[in-house]
């Protein structure tokens, strides 16, 4: 009553040889899936310390006075390479060159991972550095940033120094 298969030890190496490919093939999607998550994290974690700079410029944008100061603790993780507020991007996902404010592109911002990525938003306050005429670029690290509303030429700006 046994069965005698005389070519299932010919067979052996093919079924391995299947099965190693196979896997090869699984470990391989998750490695990309693992690099792909790590990627949108940080991108994730960029835009959540943005947002809360953006959410207190546009509060105190449309609600508070003149000379209004908030700051904020921010940490932008090493796989950002910049961040500008006040200007679009020129030079693709280069620093930008010239650092001078233009009124009509002072409510813009964005950001650009190492990688290359780069994300552009627009928002309803406008920006400007501590000098006022210069537009804002921090680079990856941690800061106390300081927010101040003011006025000039009956336009409102929000200071980020």
């Amino acid at each position: 009553m046994f069965i005698n298969i005389e070519d299932a030890v010919l067979g052996l190496p093919i079924y391995l040889m299947v099965a190693i490919i196979s896997a090869a093939a699984v470990i391989a999607m998750l490695v990309l899936s693992m690099h792909h998550i790590t990627t949108e994290s940080q991108t994730y974690q960029v835009e959540y310390e943005i947002q809360r700079i953006i959410s207190e410029a546009e509060n105190m944008f449309e609600y508070a006075d003149e000379g209004t100061l908030v700051t904020v603790h921010v940490e932008f993780p090493d796989s950002m390479s910049f961040v500008v507020f006040g200007d679009l991007p020129e030079n693709g996902n280069a620093e930008p060159d010239d650092l001078t404010l233009d009124e009509n592109t002072s409510n813009n911002y964005y950001f650009v991972m190492n990688d290359g990525t780069l994300s552009t938003y627009h928002a309803i306050a406008r920006f400007s550095s501590d000098d006022e005429t210069t537009i804002v670029l921090f680079h990856s690290g941690i800061y106390d940033l300081t927010l101040e509303l003011y006025y000039t030429g009956g336009k409102t700006y929000v200071k980020i120094y």
